[in-house]
Parts: structure tokens; C-alpha cells; sequence
């Protein structure tokens, strides 16, 4: 051996002794350990049922509108004139889910006759394609200009049924000669009533085009020979369209950018506002009760955890004389608070899941006809879990501190 040579002698750390003296603790004490959980879950429950409260209520009182394409409608109040590069550029934007232009109001409408001769007048004419929110993802849509679909209302009204025909009616006065022009129209499909509960036909926007175009006289006549795709395609400009927002959050901005280009238009803002409102109340009150639950929750476990250091003040104090350094010591105090925390988790989980049953069973009927009054997604389960395990550790902190700070040799005086 060459003399002045020195050798460090490698020991293993003690942190996985550590955490197993942390758990035989915790198992010795185990009744007072039972009384820090038991604590740590009445404090929970309470707290994570009312977030599902929160979450389940405003989750469904935003579905129920979603289901409601209409609370998606943005829409143009009278008639205008938008130009077709500029509506396409604007269907491109993100906020926008769905948008065709219409004629003018007032020459959206066609007097029907069904196959046994029952007559409708002045049927609301809707034009429709890939992606229409009124129009169920099952239904075909109409592919030529003479290719209707009609809502049941109006099937049952004219006894109409998928794959049948109908005659449609166009009327017009020129120089005070009343004139007709007449339709045939297949029928592709029927909307149910849950999408629209009224007289309606949906149909190609071409055959809107071609009835317009025949009442401002700018055609001759009108025949089934005139229903050929494309006509659509020839206009510059619209008076009028159908517009829905990609979700609630995107109403505001359509809105907005209809008006600032100087297009009026309704929405039914209001009804949204009132579900914003009440998530922000319920919010609100979540998060004071949330902190207050917090600050007791990390006050009794913090302090439990500091009392006990206290307590055995001595048993650390040997394993400071066995060679622990203080990262392990500290560890001690902070991994019986994070299994404290975990168990006391567990347990509030399970009397969230069983109280959320209880919710819903008992008053989910009552919402919206069906779903849920009390719900927490993975997310928001694994966040609420995060931050209690978060809380121990922070409350823990003080415990940890206060036991790296023991004297061994102060301690052991007191033997």
C-alpha cells in the first residue's frame, strides 16, 4: 500500500431504511396513524363531492345547450349583402363550425303538395350540406337541386316518406299577373322533430337560387330541366346565411366579427351568460371552501407530524449517531405524510363515489332530463390528488425541518 494513499469508504444510502422505518412507525402508532387519516378523509369527501357537484352540474347544464343546435345559431337579422369571397373566408376561420348563405327571407318559402294531394303553403325552405347541426349525421343530404329532406312535422302533415316525391309550388306576380311556376322533388330523408319541430324543407342551396332568381324575374320560367347544380356557384353575393359557432365560447367572437362588419345579428347570449355566471359563482365557492378545507386539513397534519418528531426527538437522535445524514432523517416525517395523505385520499374517494351515486340516482332526473348531477373526470380526480398530496408534503415541511435541526448529542442527554 503506497503510504498517503487515502481510500473513501462507499456506503449505500438510507433512504430506502428510512422509508421503511417510516412505515413501521406509522403501523406501531398505528391508532393515532388511523386518527390522522380518518381526519385527512372527513376533511376530503366533503370537499371533492362538492367539486362533482360543481363539475356535474355546470357539465350538464353546457351539454344540455349543446344539444340545442340553436344555442350555436348566430343569427342574421333581416336581409344584407355578403359577398361570397368574404363569407368564405370567414367559414374558414376556427370559431365558425358551419356556414351556407340563403336568398332573402322572403323568397325562402315553397307551397307543397304531397302525394295525396295535401297541401302545405309557404313551407320554410333551409339550405343544407356536409356538416348542417340541424341535420342528424345518419341522414342523407340532398345532392341535386331536386333532392329535399323534410322535417316529420311536415311529413306527417303531408304524409311523406323517404324516397317518395313531392310537388313544390313557385309563385310570383309580374305586371300584376299572378304566375306558378311547378316542382317535382324527391324526398331523401326526414329530420326528426328532436332537431326541428316545425314545417320545414331542407334542400340544396341551388334550388333556392333558381326559385329567387325566377321571382325577381330574372328567369323566363321555371322547370324541372332549370334544377341543374351550379347555380348557386354564379352568385357574387348573398342576402342572408345560416351560421353556427364551433361551441359556446366561439358565439361571442361570431358574433362580433358579424357586427363589426356591420351584419346584425341574435344570439341567444343570455342563456349562455346565465350557465357562465353560475360556473364562476359555484367556482368561487369552491374555491373558499376548498382553502379553508386545505389550511385545517395542513394545520392537523402538519402539526400531528411536528408532535411526533417532538415525541421521539431520541429515536432520531440515534439514527443521526448510526450515520443517517439528514436528507433521510427528513424523509422520515415527509413519507408518513404522504402515505397519511394517500390512504385519507383513497377513503374520501370512496365516499365521494358513493355519495355522487346517491346525487345522481336521487336528482339526476331532475337535470336536464339526463345526466349528471355529481361527476369528476380523470383530470380533475388526478389534479384534486396531486394537490392533497402536494398539501402533506408542505405540511410536513415543518417536521422535516424540526428534526434535521435535533442535536444528537442534546437529545441523548436526556437519557
Amino acid at each position: 500500500m503506497t503510504s498517503g494513499t487515502s481510500y473513501r469508504v462507499s456506503r449505500p444510502p438510507h433512504w430506502p431504511l428510512a422509508l421503511a422505518l417510516a412505515a413501521k412507525d406509522l403501523w406501531h402508532d398505528r391508532s393515532a396513524s388511523m386518527i390522522l387519516v380518518l381526519t385527512v378523509a372527513a376533511i376530503l369527501a366533503p370537499l371533492l363531492l362538492l367539486l362533482g357537484l360543481k363539475t356535474g352540474v355546470i357539465w350538464t347544464l353546457r351539454a344540455s345547450l349543446l344539444q340545442d343546435p340553436r344555442t350555436l345559431e348566430v343569427i342574421v337579422y333581416g336581409n344584407t349583402r355578403l359577398d361570397r369571397a368574404w363569407l368564405e373566408g370567414f367559414a374558414r376561420r376556427p370559431y365558425v363550425a358551419f356556414l351556407i348563405p340563403k336568398t332573402r327571407t322572403i323568397n325562402a318559402t315553397l307551397d307543397l303538395i304531397g302525394p295525396d294531394r295535401r297541401i302545405a303553403q309557404a313551407v320554410e325552405v333551409i339550405p343544407t350540406a356536409k356538416g348542417d347541426p340541424l341535420v342528424p349525421p345518419d341522414r342523407p343530404l340532398p345532392v341535386r337541386p331536386d333532392q329535399v329532406l323534410v322535417t316529420a312535422t311536415l311529413a306527417e302533415r303531408l304524409g311523406l316518406t323517404s324516397g317518395g316525391r313531392l310537388t313544390a309550388i313557385v309563385k310570383r306576380d309580374t305586371d300584376g299577373r299572378s304566375e306558378r311556376a311547378t316542382l317535382e322533388l324527391e324526398v331523401v330523408g326526414i329530420v326528426p322533430e328532436n332537431r326541428v319541430a316545425r314545417d320545414a324543407v331542407f334542400t340544396d342551396l341551388d334550388l333556392l337560387v333558381v326559385a329567387e332568381d325566377y321571382r325577381d324575374g330574372l328567369r323566363r320560367e321555371l322547370t324541372d330541366a332549370d334544377l341543374k347544380p351550379g347555380s348557386a356557384a354564379q352568385r357574387e353575393s348573398f342576402s342572408n346565411a345560416r351560421i353556427y359557432a364551433a361551441g359556446l365560447d366561439a358565439v361571442a367572437p361570431v358574433a362580433d366579427t358579424l357586427r363589426a362588419h356591420g351584419v346584425e345579428v341574435r344570439t341567444r347570449a343570455e342563456q349562455i351568460q346565465t350557465v357562465r355566471a353560475f360556473d364562476e359563482t359555484l367556482s368561487f365557492v369552491f374555491r373558499v371552501i376548498a382553502l379553508i378545507g386545505s389550511l385545517g386539513c395542513a394545520l392537523a397534519l402538519g402539526g400531528a407530524i411536528r408532535g411526533n418528531v417532538e415525541r421521539k426527538r431520541r429515536d432520531i437522535a440515534l439514527l443521526r449517531l448510526l450515520g443517517f445524514e439528514n436528507s433521510s432523517v427528513v424523509l422520515i416525517p415527509l413519507a408518513q405524510s404522504v402515505v397519511i395523505a394517500a390512504i385519507g385520499f383513497t377513503l374520501a374517494y370512496l365516499a365521494y363515489l358513493a355519495g355522487a351515486a346517491a346525487f345522481n340516482h336521487a336528482l339526476g332526473t331532475h337535470l336536464a332530463g339526463r345526466g349528471y348531477v355529481c361527476r369528476l373526470d380523470a383530470a380533475v380526480g388526478l389534479t384534486a390528488w396531486a394537490a392533497t398530496l402536494g398539501t402533506a408534503l408542505l405540511a410536513a415541511s415543518a417536521g422535516g425541518y424540526r428534526a434535521s435541526r435535533i442535536d444528537p448529542a442534546e437529545a441523548l442527554r436526556e437519557y
